[in-house]
This record gives C-alpha cells, sequence and structure tokens, in this order.
C-alpha cells in the first residue's frame, strides 16, 4: 500500500536525493514523502536513472502500478542495490518523494526487504565510503588517477542562479524558447556541458597523462576528453561540440585547460527563482572556459576551478565557482546511457 510519511522523514530525504543526476527538486515534491509496499513488476536497469515499476494497493483499496525513479544501475549496484534483489515477484517497500506531475510516480531513496534488509541508495549513510573488500586509495601525489566527487553538505541540485539576471537580449532570447523539461541534451544522452560532467555525483573519473595530451575519462556519459599540450590555438574551423576543444599546459603542479570551440548549449539544466517559472542557464557558441586543477596534497582533495566567459549571452563574466573530489580505487564502468523520457522522470518506450 502507499501512505503519506512523517516531515521528519522528508527532510532526511531531501538529503539524501541531492545527488541525484538531473535535478530533483523540479521533479519531485520533498514535501510529500511516500511509503510504498507492493511487488515488483519491472525494473529498469539503467543510466542515468534506474525505474522500479511496483504493484501496489492504494489509499482506496485500488492496485496501482507505481514507477518510481532513483539513480542509474551502476550507481545502486556499487552501493548495493543490484538487479537480482528488485527481480518481478519481489515484495518490498520503499520510501521517497511524490512527483509533482503524477500521483503515481516517486523518487526512491531505500528499499526494505521482508528479511530485514534496509537499502539506502546513496550507500551505507549516503556516503560514497569504500564497501567491504573494496580496497582504500592510496594517498595521491598528484592529479592524475581515479576521483569521486566529494560530498558537498547542502548541495542543491536546482535553485537560483545569479548569471540568469546578466543575460544579453540574445541570451533572453534563447532562455524564452527553451523549455528545461523538454529541450535539455541530458534527455538525449548529450553530456551538455564541461561543468556538468565534473558535477556528475556518484560516478568516479580518471585522469592520465599520455605523452603529448592529458585524458580525462568520465564514467557520466561515457564521456572522454583530450587536452593537447602540444597546441596553442584551438582549430579557426573546428568541429563544435557540447565539450567543445581543449588545449592545456601546467603552472607548476596545476593544470590549466582553456577550451573553446562550443557549440551552444545548456550551462544549467534548471534554474528556479521565485514566483517565477522553470527555466534554463543557456549558453552560446562563443562560450570559453578554463579549468585549474590542482591537488591539496594535505587534504588529499583534488581541485577544480572553473572560470567562463561568454559575451555573447551575459553581460559580465561567470563569478569562479570550484568542486572537490576524493581519491577513488572504484573501476570506471561503461555508462551505456539510455535516452530517457521528455519530463527527464521516466523512460518511455
Amino acid at each position: 500500500m502507499i501512505r503519506k510519511i512523517a516531515s521528519l522523514v522528508a527532510a532526511t530525504t531531501f538529503a539524501m536525493v541531492a545527488s541525484a543526476h538531473h535535478s530533483f527538486e523540479p521533479h519531485f515534491d520533498v514535501k510529500k514523502p511516500v511509503n510504498i509496499s507492493g511487488k515488483v513488476t519491472q525494473f529498469e536497469a539503467r543510466n542515468p536513472h534506474s525505474y522500479l515499476h511496483i504493484a501496489a494497493v492504494d489509499e482506496s483499496g485500488r492496485t496501482q502500478e507505481y514507477i518510481c525513479e532513483s539513480h542509474g544501475v551502476t550507481q545502486l549496484t556499487r552501493n548495493g542495490i543490484t538487479p537480482a534483489m528488485l527481480k518481478p515477484g519481489t515484495e518490498l517497500r520503499i520510501d521517497g518523494s511524490q512527483s509533482r506531475n503524477d500521483v503515481h510516480r516517486c523518487f526512491f531513496n531505500n528499499v526494505y526487504f521482508p528479511d530485514g534488509r534496509a537499502l539506502n541508495v546513496n550507500g551505507p549513510k549516503g556516503a560514497p565510503a569504500p564497501q567491504p573488500g573494496q580496497p582504500v586509495a592510496a594517498a595521491r601525489k598528484d592529479i592524475f588517477g581515479t576521483w569521486l566527487l566529494a560530498p558537498i553538505p547542502g548541495r542543491l541540485t536546482a535553485g537560483p542562479q545569479p548569471m540568469i539576471n546578466s543575460l544579453t537580449d540574445a541570451g533572453k532570447a534563447a532562455v524564452a524558447k527553451y523549455n528545461p523539461f523538454k529541450d535539455d541534451p541530458a534527455f538525449r544522452c548529450d553530456p551538455v556541458a564541461v561543468r556538468r560532467v565534473w558535477g556528475a555525483p556518484g560516478t568516479p573519473l580518471s585522469i592520465s597523462r599520455e605523452k603529448d595530451r592529458v585524458i580525462l575519462r568520465h564514467e557520466w556519459m561515457d564521456v572522454q576528453r583530450t587536452v593537447y599540450l602540444d597546441q596553442h590555438e584551438h582549430p579557426k574551423n573546428g568541429k563544435r561540440t557540447s565539450l567543445g576543444h581543449s588545449i592545456g599546459h601546467f603552472e607548476g603542479d596545476t593544470l590549466v585547460i582553456e577550451t573553446a570551440n562550443y557549440a551552444a548549449g545548456v550551462l544549467n539544466q534548471y534554474v528556479e527563482m521565485p514566483g517565477q517559472p522553470t527555466r534554463g542557464l543557456l549558453h552560446s557558441a562563443a562560450l570559453t572556459t578554463v579549468e585549474r586543477v590542482h591537488l591539496d596534497a594535505a587534504r588529499q582533495r583534488l581541485v577544480v576551478e572553473f572560470m567562463l566567459k561568454d559575451p555573447d549571452f551575459f553581460t559580465r563574466d561567470f563569478d569562479p565557482s570550484t568542486l572537490e573530489f576524493a581519491p577513488s580505487e572504484l573501476k570506471l564502468e561503461p555508462f551505456n546511457c539510455s535516452p530517457e523520457g521528455v519530463d527527464g522522470a521516466i523512460h518511455k518506450k
């Protein structure tokens, strides 16, 4: 059956789902927590999101199919929730947050089995700690190796974005034509933007050097970026893509990556402003970015600083921003992204 659960759980739910790959808040309502008991009819083991179909009795006594989203199958499996546990016919209970658009959809955070097992989609206590049998990452001396996005307390996946107030007329026109619930390239398995690739939670990335280039591999969307150390200019008539063309150099131990030749795209999937409809933050093909990547050896954190400029769509440069990553011994797995439904909330066959 399905029922509402207490507001205390709602607060906990918000903290746990903040690592969803697409923004949580526009699709799910943390103020409407759900608790569903029933029988699995299907588990769509996909990336970037998985979908669990459950036959459950609703509050009126009728059997309904509930479809609840969570992290991709790779991340769930790492955190102990495997497809084998969610075979059709399996009886279980889940809790999570109700969809804003359909009372029969939700985002699930915890799975409870009749034998007493209780598993969280983010792993033990929601932290990316090594699981039993996984080696502990050795101390790092440089930026090379495998890394995992460090926890960000209170991280939101949607919210105010000051740059929405610094748009040029061209930027305003582009934003006005864009529907964030239908047009985001991530729904089509496009990695979208460099900053969003770095910010994908729960999926490791690796940095390696191969002669005159540095290779950045991200499990998310199977991204592989090449940073050319032997080039000093971007090809004038080069191909334009969502991740652009990158050249780089070292300043001491800091890798400086300069990227241009972007195709017009999306910087922020959702921007929530009080009293205004949800929008996206777009960029033009004039976008250029600088990433400064270095190791904070004392804290064992890979630090990535971002600087963005887009004079066509914005009246000023972006404020610098930073992400940090912890050493990891995780193996990058094939992502094999599956396109999602037009609302980004459920796969549609």
